[in-house]
């Protein structure tokens, strides 16, 4: 009973390692792995020795880095689907690409850049990204399960959407909770969820516009 009263723990204090990123322990953790370019370097390289840890340092880490957070990254993740949903899929490759260049764990871009690969025919870039993007929605799977206790954590708003919709969930609304937890409202679902909390940084979370703005 006492070993399984601290397996139980140490799962739940697994869970919620990342609910907010400790920058010094992340920071050390980078080092010791040769920084945080050098982890992209080898996902980018697809280096199969990567730990589940590594990927968790990867995705994370771009907290710590210095491109994080841009406004002008969201916006164009913003524009990506309708060009997509356009069948602009020589435009998305392109926009995805200077996505990534700054922010290589955008999950919204990986995504959509695999989406148009496969329009394309692009079969082993549409792998690639495909990987990419389940990966990190598994990462950010791993940060909790949902509920105000034990909220999910992502980088960005919008790697909480794709996040929602990988799981087969739409969000209708948002809202900062006096907690600070961001809530999202959910559209009808098969699994009758009602809300799904998430911790995102200050900086890459704004708040919708009320019908007075």
């Amino acid at each position: 009973m006492i070993k399984a009263a601290v397996s139980i723990l140490s799962l739940l204090l697994s869970l919620v390692a990342f609910a907010q990123v400790d920058t010094v322990r992340t920071n050390v953790l980078l080092a010791e792995r040769g920084g945080y370019n050098k982890l992209v370097a080898r996902l980018n390289a697809s280096d199969t020795t990567l730990t589940i840890e590594d990927f968790q340092l990867i995705y994370y880490g771009y907290q710590t880095s210095p491109n994080y957070y841009s406004k002008e990254n969201e916006f164009k993740e913003n524009l990506i689907k309708p060009l997509n949903r356009s069948g602009q899929y020589k435009q998305v490759l392109e926009l995805a690409d200077s996505i990534l260049l700054v922010n290589p764990v955008s999950i919204v871009a990986h995504f959509e850049k695999s989406f148009a690969c496969a329009q394309l025919g692009l079969k082993d870039l549409e792998a690639f990204h495909r990987k990419r993007y389940i990966i990190f929605c598994n990462v950010i799977k791993l940060s909790g399960n949902g509920t105000a206790l034990l909220r999910y954590n992502s980088n960005s708003t919008n790697d909480a959407l794709e996040f929602l919709s990988f799981k087969g969930l739409k969000a209708v609304h948002d809202s900062k909770t006096e907690t600070g937890l961001i809530q999202f409202d959910l559209a009808k679902n098969k699994q009758k969820l009602k809300h799904m909390y998430f911790f995102i940084p200050a900086e890459a979370y704004t708040p919708p516009l009320t019908e007075s703005e």
